[in-house]
């Protein structure tokens, strides 16, 4: 039987979150405490608030509207959340919950990378960070393959993976996830039980031109 959470929009209120909270603490002032120690605490805060705010880099609460409209825009122009994920990093999960209106509300930072995000940015040449694709590449060597099986998998003409460990084109990590998709769907055959497809002839592509640059440099 599924449970109900009796809290409105699941989070319990602020009284109960400061029950148990000292005085001096801003969510004790929050919950409706304006002691002197309550009080200096929440103008501590506001005050460090307004400093990151200058700097543009204040981190608070937003409403996720401006950031599910970018991408909807995006996504009339051919550029899914995949790609924004790509660019910003942000979890798929929680793009997926942004661009659908089930996220109400994210963080400013989130914001600030969704809407940073442009057609140009998410073209098939542009440079990104590399962990998400080096997060996939030492999952596919956890598994028992090789850098040079893997970089066979991908073109031919090389006998090692040869992609930079801090940015990658957004070519090159789509083939990445592309591959080890393929992968995870055949149950991830061992590198003892993995066969390479047919040879193919010298400095051609195993897969469609311009995906992935050749022998993986970058």
């Amino acid at each position: 039987m599924k449970k109900i959470n009796p809290f409105k929009n699941g989070l319990k209120p602020v009284a109960i979150l400061a029950a148990n909270k000292e005085h001096g603490t801003r969510l004790k002032y929050l919950s409706g405490c304006k002691c002197p120690d309550c009080r200096r605490a929440n103008t501590t805060y506001q005050c460090a608030r307004e400093v990151e705010k200058k700097r543009g880099d204040w981190n608070g609460i937003v409403p996720a509207t401006k950031a599910r409209k970018h991408m909807l825009k995006l996504s009339e122009q051919g550029i899914g959340r995949r790609a924004v994920h790509a660019v910003t990093d942000i979890s798929l999960t929680i793009l997926h919950d942004i661009r659908t209106g089930t996220k109400k509300n994210i963080r400013a930072r989130t914001e600030r990378k969704i809407l940073a995000v442009t057609p140009d940015l998410a073209s098939e040449g542009a440079l990104i960070s590399a962990a998400p694709t080096w997060h996939l590449i030492r999952q596919l060597l956890a598994k028992g393959y090789t850098k040079r099986q893997l970089a066979k998998m991908l073109i031919c003409d090389a006998n090692a993976l040869q992609i930079s460990q801090k940015q990658v084109r957004v070519r090159t990590a789509e083939a990445i996830a592309r591959l080890y998709k393929k992968l995870e769907a055949e149950g991830f055959i061992t590198a003892k039980h993995y066969e390479p497809e047919e040879t193919l002839p010298a400095n051609t592509y195993r897969i469609k031109p311009g995906v992935i640059e050749h022998r993986m440099g970058e």
